[in-house]
């Protein structure tokens, strides 16, 4: 319905055999008119793009409002519902208004339940109780494997001297993303001199209030605020940098993680949701969220050994995780349950 991993989600398919037609709202300024407005504008579309036609499935990403309008469109052609559970809009079910109640109802009525993660499974099952007689089947999200890839001259191309020891945050910058903590232990590592630079891409409601920061008299000249980037750059800064950091205080899964490791780049996390399942010892330190002494410890410690310590066995465990491979994992589970 949205989000970059879902147009990439929907190539793949496509690139798999798949016939895939995208019923999304088009509106480039989503906050210029209210949800209920702007999704019921959504239903309506989706009423009649799939009037008259067959289809094998009628997917949804993402529950709220999602599961509501797809669940609709389901049962006005008689096919199959499967829905796509992110992390996020776990949380988004729970509100009191009549998309989260339709989308509680379109959880316990669909023929397949898809997490990111096999945490998210264990919550969408057990906190959100769907009924055993419907499959829930993570699968991980996949990563663009011709983007993210090692690059041995990303900092030249950055400008970016061979001896800086580099933190990347990618991510939105909100409250859930831990950015707070991150920043708390950049500071540390400064004054201990354990790290030279950290660079933040993303954007989002914290964005003012982290680039005041970035001009404390701790941290000026040390931090580099990039904003929204497209993926290629992304995986520049991913390749170019010594480990990235994803201190969040809930992930379904931490695609970001598998990105990184794709470009050799260890990385240190928050031991929640899916990113136990993507990120061990091997790659990079799981650390306990809020914890900016940890946070701040972990990155310390790659840091010290360096990213070469890391970098092949990044690789191999990015290896199978390429969106083409999840998307035939989809398209099997739907042909298991559905078809």
């Amino acid at each position: 319905m949205f989000g970059g991993f879902v147009a990439r989600n929907v190539d793949a398919l496509r690139r798999c055999g798949a016939d895939v037609e995208v019923i999304a709202n088009e509106d480039p300024h989503p906050g210029a008119v209210s949800s209920t407005l702007k999704y019921a504008r959504l239903l309506r579309r989706v009423r009649a793009g799939a009037s008259g036609r067959s289809y094998d499935a009628v997917i949804g990403h993402y529950l709220y409002p999602t599961a509501a309008i797809a669940r609709v469109a389901a049962r006005s052609i008689g096919s199959p519902l499967v829905l796509v559970v992110h992390g996020t809009d776990v949380r988004s079910v729970h509100r009191k208004d009549p998309f989260a109640w339709a989308a509680r109802r379109a959880l316990r009525s669909a023929d397949l339940v898809v997490t990111v993660s096999r945490a998210l499974a264990r919550t969408v099952r057990d906190d959100l109780g769907v009924p055993e007689s419907i499959p829930v089947v993570p699968i991980h999200m996949g990563i663009d494997e011709d983007v993210f890839v090692p690059d041995p001259h990303a900092r030249r191309a950055l400008g970016l001297a061979a001896t800086e020891r580099i933190i990347l945050f990618v991510g939105n910058l909100v409250p859930t993303k831990g950015i707070d903590v991150l920043q708390a232990a950049f500071e540390r590592l400064v004054a201990d001199n354990l790290a030279d630079r950290l660079v933040i891409v993303g954007c989002g409601s914290l964005e003012g209030s982290v680039r005041r920061w970035a001009e404390n008299a701790d941290v000026a000249g040390l931090v580099t605020l990039t904003g929204y980037m497209e993926q290629q750059q992304v995986a520049q800064w991913m390749a170019a940098a010594d480990v990235l950091a994803l201190p969040s205080r809930n992930e379904g899964l931490g695609l970001v993680l598998l990105e990184a490791m794709a470009c050799g780049t260890p990385c240190v996390a928050s031991k929640v949701g899916g990113v136990p399942e993507v990120l061990t010892g091997k790659t990079g330190v799981l650390v306990e969220p809020g914890d900016a002494d940890a946070l701040a410890k972990g990155l310390a410690h790659v840091l010290a050994e360096g990213p070469d310590t890391y970098r092949e066995r990044c690789i191999a465990a990015a290896r199978g995780h390429g969106t083409r491979t999840k998307a035939a994992e989809l398209l099997e589970a739907i042909g298991s349950a559905c078809v």
